[in-house]
């Protein structure tokens, strides 16, 4: 890489563990010199320090700091996070060591699961010899708006509503703290939060003392998760694998999809957690297609890289634009807290092209739940019908068509539907399978594929919504 000129390249050593324990055998000062010379060796420009979970002590950061200064001849930066409060000090201890670049946040973004603050560093730092350069006063201008902007994402906040030194026995990353606490809400373990914690100790160590960045960090949550969940004893687990169930993140691992672990493996634990279970090869050939989109434009490779690494949350996107359109166009509040009535909210859909929006009323839900939104765009009136799932409904849920299935008909918007056909008839392509009436407007729904029809979804004459399943044709 540095031979080409092309690209700077920067490569980061995971701090795990603490260099300073005289009982630390894996992660020592050898173990991130000999990965220091490796990353040199393949051609760096960069030599980071990547702290995840905040664990990097002010003396072990003057040690690692130091010594990489005096081995290699690049730079060296430093990116830890405050999850116990502590990494000012460790910030100092690694400039004084003679560290080239460090990562912090604004005040009002600072602290816990983020960096150490900024104006803190820079006061820390002003009329010495290392002073930042930086204006005191230019730094903390920016902190009111920062703080604004906080309050605006309050609902992703980690929960952590102060430092914690706990992390120095479970090593969380600060990044994945905040989400693993969101992952337990949605699994209904939102109140056994601690227990969380301690099981992330205990699936690490049986898991042999893992680098936690991501994915391998995800590795350690998805299994502490599910142990708490199941009420298991992790001794018992290390013990016995064979006997629970295990999530596919953690069976990929043990089966070498992130490569070999630096204390090696967790044996006779993988044997025994691997026994009898079936592991999904993800290796392919890349298609023809897939190999040209790849060389294609930057979208092209955006959106095929997307797709081949990310499947689930890919298809997951591609739902939602279809189903909503391209909401980045909203404004940040009004996607997550919704429209106001009565105010005006202006969305920029293109360049030159707004649209103003505002909401009009809400009717009450009825007994499916739905309400109607009367909305004005551009100063027309637009009645939109929408779920409310905060209603409780006993009336059983419409099946919705799958766009990527043409045989699944499905109606193009709210109305009275009345079938043409019955189950078993033969249809070809175009043929009026039903009608719709709406809003003094009658249409005919036509299917877009020949052949027998399966399924009658709705019954002969039924009011649905857009999208709405009403026959699948085989």
């Amino acid at each position: 890489m540095r031979a080409t000129g092309t690209a700077v390249a920067e490569v980061a050593l995971c701090y795990t563990g603490d260099l300073l324990d005289p009982n630390e055998n894996l992660y020592t000062l050898d173990y991130y010199l000999d990965l220091a010379q490796k990353i040199v060796d393949a051609g760096a420009h960069i030599l980071a320090i990547k702290d995840m979970a905040g664990l990097l002590r002010p003396a072990a950061a003057a040690k690692l700091v130091s010594a990489l200064r005096e081995r290699f001849d690049l730079p060296v930066h430093l990116h830890t996070h405050d999850t116990a409060g502590g990494q000012l000090a460790t910030l100092l201890a690694a400039v004084e060591a003679g560290v080239d670049a460090v990562d912090v946040a604004s005040a009002s973004l600072a602290g816990t699961t983020s960096q150490p603050s900024a104006s803190a560093l820079v006061a820390a730092l002003a009329h010495t010899p290392r002073d930042t350069g930086l204006s005191l006063a230019s730094v903390s201008s920016l902190e009111p708006y920062w703080e604004a902007v906080r309050r605006v994402y309050a609902p992703f906040e980690s929960g952590l509503p102060g430092p914690t030194g706990r992390v120095y026995q479970h090593e969380i990353p600060g990044g994945q703290l905040s989400n693993l606490r969101q992952q337990a809400i949605a699994l209904g373990l939102g109140e056994r939060f601690e227990a969380i914690e301690d099981m992330y100790t205990a699936a690490d160590r049986i898991l042999g003392r893992l680098v936690k960045v991501t994915p391998s960090s995800k590795v350690v949550g998805d299994l502490a998760l599910h142990l708490v969940g199941i009420h298991a004893d992790p001794a018992d687990f290390n013990e016995n694998p064979q006997n629970y169930d295990i999530p596919d993140s953690v069976i990929g691992f043990l089966s070498g999809e992130l490569g070999d672990p630096p204390g090696g493996w967790p044996e006779p634990f993988r044997t025994k957690a691997l026994q009898g279970r079936s592991i999904k090869v993800r290796d392919v050939e890349l298609s023809a297609e897939d190999s040209a989109a790849l060389k294609g434009d930057s979208k092209s490779r955006q959106r095929t890289l997307n797709r081949l690494l990310f499947e689930g949350p890919t298809k997951d996107y591609l739902k939602s634009v279809d189903t909503y359109g391209n909401l980045s166009v909203l404004d940040t509040r009004d996607y997550l807290y919704g429209l106001q009535l009565g105010a005006e909210h202006v969305m920029e859909l293109e360049k030159g092209v707004r649209l103003i929006a505002s909401l009009e009323a809400v009717s009450e839900p009825d007994e499916k739940g739905m309400r109607t939104v009367m909305c004005k765009l551009n100063g027309q009136s637009r009645p939109v019908v929408v779920r409310d799932k905060s209603v409780v409904s006993n009336v059983k849920a419409a099946e919705k068509a799958d766009a990527s299935q043409p045989g699944q008909v499905a109606a193009p918007f709210a109305g009275a539907v009345t079938l043409t056909v019955k189950a078993g008839d033969a249809v070809k392509a175009g043929d009026t399978v039903a009608t719709i009436e709406a809003m003094k407007m009658e249409a005919s729904i036509t299917t877009p594929v020949a052949g027998t029809v399966s399924r009658l979804a709705i019954n002969n004459v039924e009011q649905v919504q857009g999208g709405d399943l009403l026959i699948v044709v085989e």
